[in-house]
């Protein structure tokens, strides 16, 4: 027998009392508010199903699911028949406990564990490797990627936060899964580093939607993760170092290289030194400072007695441009001392420590930063030492500046003694600079080769002398003005631990 109603919960009360009475051979409530849900006794069973053109799906028993439960799994089913999928795998959830969208996951992971598809793990892998290494095409050619690009990565891959959802299919990620990972990395590792995390992994979903979408479960997919977004806003920096900071500083580390108060009786070494030297002379990045090779920085016969060039290949400059430099007499009387030194290293700024294989390697740029740290005693063994604020006792006005802070003073210093900005502009590979030129591999060019590369046209040497020069020779003022009162302050804490 079969009644067509508008089910309620009596109806499905008197439908559990007959099948516990289990006299019923076949009795059926059709539910004309939800299409095809029906109630169904036999002997001993009432049992919820949906019937869909020539299928009939089983909800479950009777007594698992209300009258509204039992229409919201009807209409899911329906939606998922329509589109293809068996349900089963969701209705088994659902009986198991599972909720409407923890059922709709496991669906997903069991399709795409059947297809081999991507996690979140492999794709970032990927993204890594098929993508970022190879680097961007820009105006018909290939640009390698930045170490900093690289490492951004990879660090990423390596944060908690990443760690708890890598293991999922890329399928089964949605918004909440991606706002939750950007609001854990941001409690963890701070704003900057939530915006970073968030935008890589947005970008390798983009990425493997446009090129593998198949393999990554993004077929059909729109681009959810479009409307995520980061809560951190950069702010615009203007932080910078007086020109009487940056003497101190360089003063105070010459002076402090072997700190009183510590167990471990090491000191800074030479190399480090003369890379915050160079660091502070070109205004560069660390990693154009640090990834100088033997070779790159040579003298220049052309300009006169003293002069040199400091050359850099588009592989460690920002633009990926060839960037040649002209380094002052005060600058290279300086830098000589490792220029000069014996060594058989490819670097001019080896590291202590060679690579995980084995590989030489030059100096890490957190070397520099790692410096600074020491001289403000921030660092782990200055903190345990009970070091004081070196700078702060120098009087430095901007205790905390960084090796990218020395950018803005030179632009802003120097184009005020030289009134010349593409002077400054030219110095600092601001963009425009040799645009045009090709990005080619000059790994081990000859001195002859840098020498033609740095007086070619768009080099504009000429010009970077008018912001080096001035520059270069107030740095070395500033630091012999300075080395009075810090070796006073050094020597002050050698009393004090002597006392």
């Amino acid at each position: 027998m079969v009644i067509r109603s508008v089910l309620t919960n009596p109806d499905l009360v008197g439908a559990i009392r007959l099948a516990e009475d289990g006299k019923t051979k076949y009795q059926e409530w059709s539910d004309v508010r939800e299409a095809g849900l029906k109630l169904r006794v036999r002997a001993y069973n009432a049992t919820w199903v949906l019937k869909y053109g020539a299928k009939t799906v089983t909800l479950g028993p009777a007594s698992r699911w209300t009258v509204v439960q039992a229409r919201a799994m009807a209409s899911h089913v329906r939606g998922m028949l329509k589109s293809g999928l068996d349900p089963n795998p969701w209705i088994d959830a659902r009986l198991a406990g599972a909720s409407a969208d923890e059922a709709v996951a496991v669906v997903l992971r069991r399709e795409g564990k059947e297809r081999n598809e991507w996690t979140l793990s492999e794709l970032m892998q990927r993204y890594r490797d098929d993508h970022v290494k190879v680097g961007r095409v820009v105006r018909g050619q290939r640009r390698p990627p930045s170490a900093n690009t690289l490492n951004d990565v990879e660090v990423l891959m390596r944060q908690q936060p990443y760690v708890v959802i890598a293991p999922r299919l890329v399928r089964e990620l949605d918004e909440r899964t991606l706002e939750t990972y950007r609001n854990d990395l941001s409690k963890l590792h701070g704003g900057s580093a939530s915006r970073k995390g968030l935008a890589y992994i947005k970008a390798a979903l983009t990425w493997a939607r446009k090129h593998h979408p198949a393999a990554a479960g993004l077929v059909g997919i729109s681009g959810w993760w479009r409307d995520v977004h980061a809560l951190h806003v950069e702010q615009s920096k203007t932080r910078a170092p007086t020109l009487e900071d940056i003497g101190m500083t360089i003063a105070l580390a010459e002076a402090a290289r072997r700190l009183p108060g510590r167990r471990i009786k090491a000191e800074v070494s030479e190399t480090t030194l003369i890379a915050l030297w160079l660091l502070v002379f070109t205004a560069h990045r660390r990693e154009a400072v640090v990834s100088v090779e033997r070779g790159e920085l040579i003298d220049d016969v052309r300009a006169g007695e003293g002069w040199g060039i400091l050359y850099r290949p588009p592989k460690v400059m920002k633009g990926k441009r060839e960037h040649a430099l002209p380094m002052p007499p005060a600058a290279m009387s300086i830098l000589r001392s490792l220029i000069d030194k014996p060594s058989n290293s490819a670097w001019l700024f080896p590291a202590v420590r060679a690579a995980r294989n084995g590989s030489e390697v030059h100096l890490h740029g957190s070397a520099i930063n790692k410096l600074l740290e020491r001289l403000r005693g921030s660092d782990q063994m200055s903190r345990a030492a009970g070091m004081p604020d070196l700078l702060t006792l120098a009087g430095v006005s901007v205790p905390d500046w960084s090796p990218h802070d020395v950018r803005r003073t030179f632009a802003t210093l120097v184009e005020d003694w030289t009134t010349r900005g593409d002077a400054v502009s030219a110095v600092l590979d601001h963009e425009g600079i040799g645009a045009d030129r090709a990005a080619q591999d000059t790994a081990s060019r000859s001195a002859a080769a840098i020498t033609r590369t740095a007086y070619s046209q768009s080099q504009r040497l000429l010009l970077k002398r008018i912001a080096m020069e001035p520059w270069c020779d107030a740095i070395v003022a500033a630091v012999e003005a300075a080395r009075p009162l810090a070796r006073r302050i050094v020597a002050g804490l050698s009393d004090k631990e002597a006392a």
